[in-house]
């Protein structure tokens, strides 16, 4: 993602609270709906005032930086988890 938004042209259909297309159904439009529910489903449980004062961008920067601090230790613990599964072994061949 750059930053740059993409302008979309206003839509020539209305979803109906099932979901469903009344209007044209095209697949621009099938596109349009599903990502609307998507969104929808997604934000579940998050108010709209807080999805108008940036809720979810600040929770994609929290997970910029998290996100490699966690791939990090998770590696730090695969290497100490095979580091002393090589140690019991070496012990168990040395009794």
């Amino acid at each position: 993602m750059t930053g740059e938004r993409e302008t979309i042209q206003p839509p020539h259909f209305v979803i109906s609270s099932e979901g469903e297309i009344l209007g044209e159904d095209t697949p621009e439009n099938q596109e349009l709906v599903r990502r609307v529910v998507a969104c929808v489903n997604a934000c579940d449980g998050i108010t709209t005032e807080e999805l108008e004062n940036g809720i979810i961008e600040d929770m994609r920067r929290v997970i910029a930086q998290t996100a490699p601090l966690l791939q990090e230790r998770s590696q730090m613990t695969d290497l100490l988890q095979r580091e002393i599964r090589a140690e019991i072994t070496a012990r168990q061949k040395k009794q």
